[in-house]
């Protein structure tokens, strides 16, 4: 028996299938949002924005940035895990957020996110105001160590990256007790050294890029493995004083899940190339940080090892 289909039942039935992309990827066909969990002009801002612009010209679409702030870092965060999975709404993560983890039930990074990649590290420095009487970073130690619980330092608030290297260390050093203070921001803390309100910190260089130049702060250690080029005179954590001791928190991009993979795989092509442009590089020196690619799974496996490694202290801590 012969079946006749209308010419109407046909065009209805064609224009209820799914469209076929025959060659070309159909995204980025909107503007791309990059949400950044910290206030605008930060360090880690001022970095994301070039990074948009560089995604901008790869992938000939616009790329903004939706800074969020707040509930150091939960906020901004959590709006992004809960963005439409369209390859629209992609997130910036870094360290502190694993930290955010260990202390918050309320996320979880590898569930909410289909990491992306990993784009850079960023060495701490170990600083003090410029007229401190600490001129080493052994003196420092020394005066720590012989008075726990008096001096002060500062971060970004608890469980901060900054609030966390100083509990590194003291783990390392098994009495390295400092008074700990915490503040809104980096920049705020590092500004409540030079005004007498802590004694030390351990803090993102990027962070204090002005007031070093201002000639405010003295920086008596980096945390990096190796000495900075930008700071060739100044000895590194593990040569000077705790071997082996190494704190480069880490910053990168993922996506919420349910993102398709094309998005993620079209922008695993393009962005090993920019982590090399000059204006990336420029940055990158400027924060005193480094270009530091790695895949998706490498971050997957970072995040992962530093969630238990951040529980045991946040536990310790009573975080």
């Amino acid at each position: 028996m012969t079946h006749h289909i209308s010419r109407r039942t046909l065009v209805s039935s064609l224009l209820a299938m799914p469209l076929i992309s025959f060659g070309a990827d159909p995204w980025p066909n909107n503007t791309i949002r990059i949400v950044v969990p910290a206030p605008a002009g930060g360090g880690v801002d001022v970095f994301t924005r070039v990074v948009a612009e560089q995604l901008a010209i790869a992938l000939k679409q616009n790329v903004i940035v939706d800074n969020k702030a707040g509930a150091s870092g939960l906020i901004g965060t959590m709006a992004a895990a809960q963005s439409k999975a369209d390859g629209y709404t992609i997130a910036y993560i870094h360290s502190g957020l694993v930290t955010l983890q260990a202390m918050n039930p309320k996320l979880d990074l590898l569930k909410d996110f289909k990491p992306v990649a990993k784009l850079s590290s960023s060495p701490y420095a170990v600083v003090v105001s410029e007229d401190s009487k600490y001129k080493t970073i052994q003196e420092l130690i020394a005066a720590v160590q012989a008075n726990p619980g008096k001096l002060s330092y500062g971060s970004g608030g608890n469980g901060s990256p900054a609030h966390m290297a100083v509990e590194y260390l003291d783990e390392r050093l098994k009495n390295f007790k400092g008074l700990h203070v915490p503040f809104k921001g980096a920049l705020e803390s590092a500004n409540a050294i030079i005004g007498g309100q802590v004694d030390f910190q351990i803090g993102l260089l990027g962070s204090m890029v002005g007031l070093l130049k201002g000639s405010k702060l003295r920086v008596l250690a980096v945390t990096s493995r190796d000495r900075l080029s930008s700071l060739p005179n100044v000895p590194t954590l593990s040569e000077s004083a705790v071997p082996g001791f190494v704190f480069e928190p880490w910053g990168g991009l993922a996506v919420p899940t349910g993102t398709p993979d094309a998005v993620v795989a079209r922008l695993q092509e393009v962005l090993p190339g920019l982590m090399t442009s000059s204006a990336i590089k420029s940055i990158v020196a400027q924060q005193g940080s480094n270009v530091d690619y790695a895949s998706s799974q490498s971050l997957s496996t970072l995040i992962a090892q530093e969630v238990e490694l951040n529980k045991a202290v946040v536990k310790r801590l009573s975080l």
